[in-house]
């Protein structure tokens, strides 16, 4: 499910360029606003000069609570300083969550940015390479608070504060289409979407940005005017939990059957929709047509190398783990089939898991050491699990369908995480936080543990255009 503090991750990406010095400006406010118009965040930008060369500072404050979650205060300052050539000397960034803080403060020396990174009084050396691209804000509105005059795509590098390095991030530019002064901006990260804003323009000036969420959406606006009292930010403005609400009653029959969903998608941003061993995808005119069941995914096997790779550690699934790799040789002992361990290890990783928290987004490792977590957790846990026990796991982010209420609504769809594993000869979902899997999972992004994978799935939700939701029956067998 989606987490408060991975909301204000999803607030905005734009991106200024380090790649020249920056000329000096007067400071922006950019007001930011729920689907009720509701403020929740301020956001200022300036750009300063300071001796030999300018500094770029962008300021960040929300407050809100979302529904079914306790309250969320964020605060957030990212400073890049440059020379008159435009070659980074400085970087600081501070955020606080609720109270937790996480600071990087880097300094230029040779090619590299170094110095550390402290997180909750925890501290990191940091030798960030500098990379080949410029280093950037992704998070900054001012480049676009003007008309575009031309349709664009570049890339920019920003700190991984999980890596301890830069990364790049891919975005582009692109009119809308059949509108006039309209404009889609979207970011990736290693390939994954990440976010898509509509940019509308007035009089060459931006009127208003939005990105979709599922079921609501956010906006920004530039904030001319001097401050009121509504314009005061307070945690308890509630911000509804991202969901969709059919206008279907969802029997359990149905959800244990087949369901078909046919879905539109934007023109303007690519997206296509993943196939498992249980979900078939075809395209349907300007969208998809969605089956979901036990076995309506196709049957054919990976290739030797894919199996392989899904069987590796990695980052976030450290399958390598003694204990893991411990867990997984109990439930191989005696096992006839893959599946049977999988199911083992289900248990295993729900005993592990008793209490939910929603905090954070966390490794399998720091999952069993903590031993909470939500459906991300579980989901990670339950890989890194069934990779110890040589078994090709990935990990699904997409949507499944709530009944019960949950966060402040009933009989709706919401993210949620599981995984898939190859066993006896096809791909299985195995879901321990909902005790199974049924034809409500909707698969929207597969990947190996990383949360860029969720972000993607959110946002490709959000852009759904939900058009058709249908059980469907089969025939008997003829006696």
């Amino acid at each position: 499910m989606l987490r408060p503090a991975a909301l204000a991750g999803l607030l905005l990406s734009g991106a200024v360029m380090a790649g020249g010095q920056a000329a000096a400006s007067g400071e922006v406010t950019i007001a930011i606003s729920g689907e009720s118009d509701q403020l929740i965040g301020r956001q200022t930008e300036r750009t300063v000069l300071i001796a030999g060369g300018s500094e770029s500072v962008r300021q960040l404050e929300t407050a809100y609570t979302v529904s079914g979650h306790g309250p969320t205060e964020l605060s957030d300052t990212l400073r890049i300083a440059v020379d008159a050539d435009g070659r980074p000397q400085r970087w600081r960034w501070r955020r606080s969550v609720n109270g937790r803080i996480l600071t990087v403060e880097l300094e230029r020396s040779g090619a590299a940015l170094t110095g550390q990174a402290v997180n909750e009084g925890e501290r990191h050396a940091v030798s960030a390479v500098l990379p080949v691209l410029p280093i950037g804000d992704p998070d900054t509105l001012a480049p676009f608070l003007t008309e575009p005059s031309a349709p664009r795509s570049w890339s920019i590098a920003e700190f991984d504060p999980v890596t301890l390095q830069f990364r790049p991030v891919e975005l582009t530019l692109a009119k809308r289409s059949g509108t006039d002064h309209a404009w889609v901006l979207t970011l990736s990260r290693g390939g994954r979407l990440q976010s898509v804003r509509w940019l509308d323009y007035a009089d060459g000036k931006l009127a208003a940005a939005r990105q979709p969420l599922l079921g609501s959406g956010r906006s920004w606006h530039r904030d001319e005017g001097p401050p009121t009292k509504a314009d005061m930010l307070s945690r308890g403005r509630i911000v509804a939990h991202e969901q969709y609400r059919p206008n279907i009653h969802m029997t359990q029959r149905a959800a244990l059957g087949q369901m078909r969903y046919v879905f539109g998608l934007p023109a303007d941003v690519p997206v296509t929709v993943p196939e498992t061993g249980e979900q078939r995808v075809k395209s349907d005119g300007d969208g998809w047509q969605v089956d979901i069941c036990q076995d309506c995914g196709p049957a054919s096997a990976p290739a030797a190398a894919d199996l392989e790779r899904w069987r590796r550690p990695g980052q976030w699934v450290q399958s390598n783990d003694a204990v893991f790799k411990e867990k997984a040789a109990q439930a191989r002992r005696g096992a006839k089939t893959d599946d049977a361990v999988m199911a083992r290890l289900a248990i295993v990783a729900r005993a592990r898991l008793p209490r939910i928290d929603f905090d954070g987004y966390v490794s399998a490792r720091t999952a069993w050491r903590r031993r909470a977590g939500d459906c991300t957790e579980d989901a990670l846990l339950l890989a890194a699990l069934g990779r110890a026990a040589d078994i090709p796991v990935r990990v699904v982010h997409g949507l499944v369908f709530s009944p019960g209420r949950y966060h402040g609504a009933s009989n709706a769809f919401m993210p949620h995480s599981w995984v898939i594993a190859f066993v006896d000869g096809r791909w299985k979902s195995y879901d321990i936080s909902l005790n199974g899997f049924d034809a409500t999972h909707i698969a929207l992004s597969l990947g190996d543990g990383e949360p860029e994978a969720m972000v993607e799935a959110n946002q490709i939700a959000a852009l759904l255009d939900w058009r058709a939701i249908s059980e469907v029956r089969r025939r008997p067998a003829d006696p």
